[in-house]
């Protein structure tokens, strides 16, 4: 973990030390759930902890990595919420929120990587699916 430690810096602006990394500034506390990524980190000169997740899409989400990997594999194959969530052995409003996050997640990060982008020419293609309707409209 002091290896983790080292390339964290501190997620609150206010804190002299946000955007640097400066040696043995951070430190690790302890493990608060099972995934890889929920550690708990002190930042040394303002005192305050924060998670490891804190500022991703998973911040606060009780879900293992694995499991949220599973989910969004499913997903991004085209599988319905309610067959994801057969699939993996969640509840169909554990994946709706899972959706939720990381749809809201990804608009941000969208937002803030292009801004001012000037494109000449975009190629977009298409998705065709099927939609069945068991009576004439």
């Amino acid at each position: 973990m002091k290896a983790k430690a080292k390339t964290l810096v501190c997620p609150y602006e206010d804190c002299e030390n946000h955007t640097q990394t400066v040696e043995g500034n951070i430190q690790f506390i302890r493990k608060y759930g099972n995934g890889a990524t929920q550690n708990l980190f002190r930042c040394m000169k303002c005192r305050r902890t924060f998670s490891e997740r804190r500022g991703t899409a998973i911040f606060g989400c009780c879900l293992s990595e694995d499991k949220i990997n599973e989910i969004t594999k499913c997903l991004s194959e085209g599988n319905g919420i309610r067959s994801t969530a057969r699939i993996t052995g969640v509840s169909k409003s554990t994946v709706c929120s899972l959706v939720k996050r990381l749809g809201s997640h990804m608009k941000k990060v969208t937002e803030s990587q292009i801004q001012g982008y000037h494109m000449e020419e975009c190629q977009l293609d298409e998705l065709w699916s099927f939609v069945f309707k068991k009576r004439k409209i």
